[in-house]
This record gives structure tokens, sequence and C-alpha cells, in this order.
């Protein structure tokens, strides 16, 4: 009877399992714990080992204080003191490269610098194709401008290797001196432009121009700025006083531009002086090279049996202080 009440006495009841949210709080408040326990281990052990240096040092301090009360007072000597031993700390041989581009990290920046300059300078140098002749086109003929780098390819089999690098380079470059419309929108070109023919005429590296004589008298060259063509070419009809006469070759066939004129295009070859840039010595070899050049040019290219009709010569440039000075005496 009384196993059967115990029995129904009612149902049993049995612990009720956390959630999992339960769990989870549980088990990061365990974590927590265990890492607040490994800091304070950690700061613990260090404020030992910090308490044990403090120690260390102040007994250092008091050491070094005794023995030098005992060696004011004659005690001891100065071999008596025990010297402390340095020990010299070994680097890997990543620290020491480490080591080295830290101390030296203002030298390294500015090698590098230079030596970066350097470099670009002897690559340049190596690379810039330097030419052997150059000759300026003056005359404004716009076309020129896409044809020059042609003219001076086929220019080149006709000149020799004076620099040295095994190759002969003629170069035609084309920088008018004058333009057919000259108002504010050109202004500015004829202006560089100029500028750059007068660097050109003041190197004395140049000693072949093509031009006529409305771009000659623009840049005032019209006169005693060349050397006398027929005394270069006697007996040659396309050869004047102001130059060789271009009409007489077949250098717009040779160049694609059958349609070009050059009825009044010239060769002209500066006087050897001295310039700016360059002694009358060496502006003389200049000029010979030059005119071997053309020489070997003209034996294949020069056309027989021509005859030019002379070119014009410009309009004066007037004066404009003149003009000014006529208008104030009329009035």
């Amino acid at each position: 009877m009384e196993n059967n009440e115990k029995n129904n006495s009612g149902p049993i009841k049995h612990s009720r399992p956390g959630s999992f949210l339960d769990n989870v709080r549980r088990i990061e408040e365990e974590e927590k714990r265990a890492a607040l326990e490994e800091e304070s281990k950690a700061a613990a052990q260090k404020a030992e080992e910090e308490q044990r240096e403090r120690r260390a040092y102040e007994e250092k301090l008091k050491k070094e204080r005794l023995e030098l009360m005992k060696l004011k007072q004659g005690v001891i000597s100065e071999n008596d003191i025990e010297k402390e031993e340095k020990v010299e700390k070994t680097y890997t041989i990543w620290e020491k490269i480490s080591n080295f581009f830290y101390h030296n990290k203002v030298y390294l920046v500015v090698g590098g610098i230079f030596a970066a300059i350097a470099i670009f300078l002897i690559y340049d140098y190596v690379t810039t194709e330097r030419a052997d002749i150059q000759s300026l086109f003056i005359a404004c003929d716009f076309e020129m401008t896409y044809k020059a780098s042609d003219v001076s390819e086929l220019w080149s089999s006709y000149g020799e290797d004076y620099n040295g690098d095994k190759k002969s380079v003629v170069k035609l470059y084309y920088v008018p001196a004058l333009y057919d419309n000259e108002d504010m929108t050109t202004a500015y070109l004829v202006q560089s432009d100029r500028t750059k023919l007068m660097a050109e005429f003041q190197s004395g590296e140049t000693i072949i121009i093509i031009g006529d004589k409305d771009a000659y008298q623009a840049l005032g060259v019209l006169e005693n700025a060349f050397v006398d063509a027929r005394e270069l070419f006697p007996d040659d009809p396309y050869a004047e006083e102001l130059g060789y006469r271009l009409q007489g070759t077949d250098f717009k066939d040779m160049i694609g531009r059958p349609d070009m004129d050059d009825s009044k295009l010239y060769v002209s070859f500066r006087k050897p002086i001295k310039t700016m840039g360059l002694s009358e010595e060496k502006m003389q070899v200049n000029f010979d090279r030059s005119l071997s050049f053309f020489k070997n040019f003209l034996a294949e290219h020069r056309v027989e049996g021509k005859t030019l009709e002379p070119t014009p010569d410009p309009a004066p440039v007037e004066d404009e202080y003149a003009l000014e000075e006529n208008g104030e005496q009329g009035s």
C-alpha cells in the first residue's frame, strides 16, 4: 500500500534544460572569465618582472655608490671595481638589412634619385637618333609638316656616318618663317617658329636651308647670309647666287608630291662664320659635309634640260617708323 501511494503521489518533475541562448551566454561568460584571469596573470607577472628589474637597478646603484665612496676614501682603486661586461646582441641577416636601410634611408633615397636621373640620361643618349647632317625647310608649305620625316629617310642614303653610330642620318626639319595668312590667330605660331629659326642660325649646326625669297626676307637673311651657289656648282644653269634651284631636281616626285610648287625654292648654303654655339672652323666642317651630301643627291636626282624662269624679288618691307615720320612731316 505504501509503495502504491508513493507511486501515485504525482508525476516526477525533471530539471528543465537551459535554452540555446542561455548556453551561449554561459560559454561567453566562461571565456571572458578565462581571458580576465589570463590578463590578470600576465599583469601580475609583468609587475613582478618590473619589480625585479627595479630592485636589481637599485642594487646596482647602491653598489656603485658604495664603490664610489670607497674610491674617494682611498679604500679601493679603479682596478678593484668590477666592470660590467656588455653582452653584444647578435642580429639575423634580415635584422641587419632592415637596420641598414633604416639608418641610411636618406642617403639611399638621394642616391636612388641621382641613379634614376643618370640612367635616364644614359638611355636617352643611347637611344636618341643623332643627325650627321641637318637641314631646314622654311618656306610656307604646310604639307611639309607630314613629309619632312619621309625626306629625312630618303636623304639619309646620300650622307655618311660622321658621329660614329654606324649609320647615316640626314634630318630635314620643317619650321616655316612665315604663314600665308598672318593674323592674330597665327601670331603666336609665327613668333615661336622664328625664335626656333634664330636659335638654329645661331647654333651653326644647320648649313642647308630650303626656302624662297619671301622666307629669307622675313628672317633678314636675303643678303650676305649664303654662299654663292655658282661658286659651289660652276657651269650648272640651276645654280644662282642665292642657292641651287630645287626645281632643277626631281625632289617633288621623290617625296610623292607632283603638285608641289618648287619654282621659287632654293637650296641655300650658309656661310661658315663664328656663331654663339660654334667656331668658324667647326662650322666649316659642317659646311663641307653638307655640300658633299647634296652633291651625292644631285648625282642621282638632277634633271637635265629644264628652262627655269627667274624668281621674282619680294616686295620691299615697309618701314613703319619711316611712314610715321613722313606722316608727321606732311601734317
